[in-house]
């Protein structure tokens, strides 16, 4: 299987090309032959279409311009597959792998014929070399709402129609921002950074990739829009602080997946109504390095999380958040700490025993 693999993703430390690298290790994982193009990289830098026509009408199937398209409209037309991943810009494409697309303008001809969609669109220069072709988009933005991918995923759908190939699959992973939650969504994560490699290794073997995967791939990272907008602020917010050159750097990723707001959030969420269900108490976690103070008041398996400190608490856990991160992943010999002195607590230790059971590890 011969895969040409485009990509429209600007920053190589962002998430896109994160995503990407896995499915292309899928593709190869798979046995398929990867030309793997990196549309932004300078030595691809490409002139812009000039809507003339001379690739119809003076040099039939050649560009006015003489640049790298010369050499990737060949790969073009050899390839079984073709995958195209892109950041979501506007809803859209970036202009790199836009400007790819207007390029391939040579690969058509004048004249027009009926897609398989039934649209009128460009006749294709060489339809032999077309068949049994397939596409595969990948598409990776911030917002949250399904709507904002939709005219993205319409174009590439109407992009692999015009020119005859069958829509292998589309994989869109939206709040990418949240994709260094790893603390608190441990398992939706690997199974959506799963899902891109076993899509690359089906499009490596049939160019094709499943529903589950492309199901996988788009699980939510939170569970509602006041979620996501409120650790999508958080997200901001570390970056401002650090005054991070590129919004992806991995001290940027590892601050915000250990922020005490966003654990504490995901905590509250996890209460075992069933475990609490005989339950009343109020629970203090007061976090003095970032002078952070949460408080639970759990009632009969429900839990209400206020950000403030109460005086006389049920239980009152004090640390500083690395260590609540390293107890968080089960990183820390609890018994230990307490008697170091890194946790202390005050009032009844038994709920502090009982804290697995409460609020168990993330199954999501």
């Amino acid at each position: 299987m011969k895969v040409l693999l485009v990509r429209g993703n600007p920053r190589k430390n962002g998430f896109t090309q994160y995503l990407v690298n896995l499915f292309a290790a899928g593709l190869r994982e798979a046995g398929a032959t990867v030309t793997d193009v990196d549309i932004t990289a300078e030595e691809y830098a490409l002139k812009p279409c000039l809507g003339c026509y001379y690739c119809w009408l003076v040099k039939p199937g050649q560009c006015v311009h003489h640049d790298p398209m010369e050499k990737l409209l060949p790969l073009v037309l050899e390839a079984d597959v073709l995958v195209c991943a892109t950041p979501v810009y506007y809803f859209a494409m970036s202009s790199q792998l836009k400007n790819f697309f207007e390029r391939t303008f040579p690969l058509t001809a004048e004249g027009l014929e009926t897609s398989k969609m039934g649209i009128l669109r460009n006749r294709l220069r060489e339809p032999a070399k077309w068949a049994n072709k397939k596409f595969i988009s990948l598409a990776v933005g911030a917002l949250r709402a399904r709507e904002a991918y939709e005219p993205i995923n319409q174009t590439f759908r109407l992009i692999a129609d015009t020119m005859d190939m069958e829509l292998g699959g589309q994989l869109t992973r939206s709040e990418s921002h949240q994709l260094p939650f790893k603390l608190s969504k441990p398992i939706t994560l690997k199974r959506v950074e799963s899902a891109f490699y076993k899509a690359g290794r089906e499009a490596g073997t049939t160019g094709k990739i499943s529903a589950k995967n492309m199901a996988d791939a788009e699980l939510p990272l939170s569970p509602d829009e006041t979620y996501f907008r409120t650790y999508a602020n958080i997200y901001w917010e570390h970056a401002a602080a650090m005054q991070a050159r590129s919004s992806n750097s991995s001290r940027l990723q590892q601050e915000v997946g250990s922020d005490p707001d966003i654990l504490m959030r995901e905590m509250a969420r996890s209460l075992d109504p069933q475990a609490t269900a005989r339950l009343r108490a109020v629970l203090q976690f007061d976090f003095p390095d970032h002078r952070r103070h949460y408080r639970f008041t759990v009632d009969k398996g429900r839990c209400e999380l206020k950000f403030e400190p109460t005086e006389k608490p049920d239980l009152r856990v004090t640390c500083n958040v690395d260590i609540w991160v390293a107890l968080f992943m089960r990183q820390l010999n609890v018994a230990a700490a307490l008697r170091q002195g890194v946790i202390k607590l005050e009032g009844d230790k038994g709920i502090f025993t009982k804290l697995d059971r409460y609020f168990p590890p993330p199954q999501v």
